[in-house]
Formats: structure tokens, sequence, C-alpha cells
């Protein structure tokens, strides 16, 4: 099994569970906001390919951070992407760079769904007993600006 049919398999049980499972997270990030229940399923929605998601090194996290104190999403220029990632990135045509919010609770794969604008991003990792949520911030590269980001997490055993 791929990587990526793994993550896509661990992202549907989570869907499936309606992303929200609080036994998984002892505590819960001010960065989580989950989507409304009625959005399922995602009929309507883009599944952003994987070599457009990237995520910010852990030396440039805290950095990231603070450029996230207020907002979920914010279009960056590719230098900065550049600096957050620790590597240039790679062009995309019209698409330009957005460092986003993510969280998560053990390693896994982040997928990013996106409609109009919005953005649904979500992680799904494995996991047998709840720990605290964490946050990751990534730079995807989209075709237009979110107006609203939704962030969930979700675990399966």
């Amino acid at each position: 099994m791929t990587a990526r049919l793994f993550f896509a398999c661990l992202l549907f049980i989570g869907l499936l569970a309606g992303c929200r499972d609080d036994r998984a997270a002892t505590t819960v990030d001010p960065w989580y906001n989950p989507p409304p229940v009625d959005i399922y399923p995602l009929t309507g929605w883009q599944v952003l390919d994987f070599k457009r998601l990237h995520q910010v090194v852990a030396a440039q996290q805290a950095a990231a951070e603070k450029l996230l104190e207020t907002t979920a999403a914010l279009e960056i220029t590719a230098q900065q992407a550049a600096d957050l990632l620790g590597q240039p990135l790679s062009a995309v045509p019209g698409t330009k760079p957005y460092l986003t919010r993510a969280v998560y609770l053990n390693p896994g794969g982040f997928s990013v769904y996106a409609r109009e604008e919005q953005l649904l991003i979500s992680h799904a990792s494995m996991g047998h007993s709840p720990v605290p949520m964490k946050r990751q911030a990534l730079v995807l590269q989209l075709a237009q600006p979110p107006v609203e980001v939704f962030v969930t997490c979700s675990m399966a055993e």
C-alpha cells in the first residue's frame, strides 16, 4: 500500500467518525477549527495535490506561528516560503504561496480540500491513546486566497 493511499484511508476513517474525537486529544489547540458537520460528505470539494502542500521546517515553526497569530492563512512571498521550508519552492503556474495553520496528534499525513474560497486542512494519524494537539504550519500553493479555513485532525487505531 502506498503512503498516499494509506493516509487517504486514515483520513476517510476520520471523516466517517465525524473528524472529531475528543478522546483522541488530551488538549485542543486554539488553531483547531472544525468545519460544520453538514459539509460531509465533501461533495464539490477538490483535493489539493500533495505536491502543493509543504510542511514548515521545525527550526522555522515559531516564526510561522508568529505570522499566523491573528489569521489562519496568509499570502507570503516565494522568498518567505523558501525560508520557512528550508529550500526553494517549486513553481506551480497559476498559484501563490500561502502560510496556513494545521494541527496534528501523532505522525501521519495532511490532506487539504478546497471549495470556492474555503479550505479544509485535515491531519490523519494512528495512535492508541489520547495525546495533546500540536501545531504545524504549512505552505500551500493555491490559485486563490482562502476566506474561510477549517483545521481538524483525527486518529485511528
